[in-house]
């Protein structure tokens, strides 16, 4: 156990944000539907939503995603 763990002598439990499984997502969307080319010596990921093509993704969770999202959303609402 580590000193970190510990406060005032009971264990620290991992915060939900902590334990939910990482996936990937689009780092101009936060959208988990993409889809994986692979072609020359580096493959590049494609978003179907809002078509970003590249090789760097994002593991997030429930709430990181919602974070990508809704500043995509507000981007594209002053864009308008």
């Amino acid at each position: 156990m580590e000193d970190e763990d510990i406060v005032s002598g009971v264990i620290d439990e991992p915060d939900e944000d902590e334990t939910e499984e990482l996936i990937e997502v689009c780092p101009v969307c936060g959208s988990p539907d993409l889809y994986y080319e692979a072609g020359g010596i580096e493959g590049l990921y494609h978003c179907k939503d809002c078509g970003y093509i590249g090789a760097f993704v994002i593991e997030a969770n429930r709430k990181m995603r919602q974070l990508i999202r809704d500043e995509y959303e507000r981007n594209l609402r002053v864009s308008e």
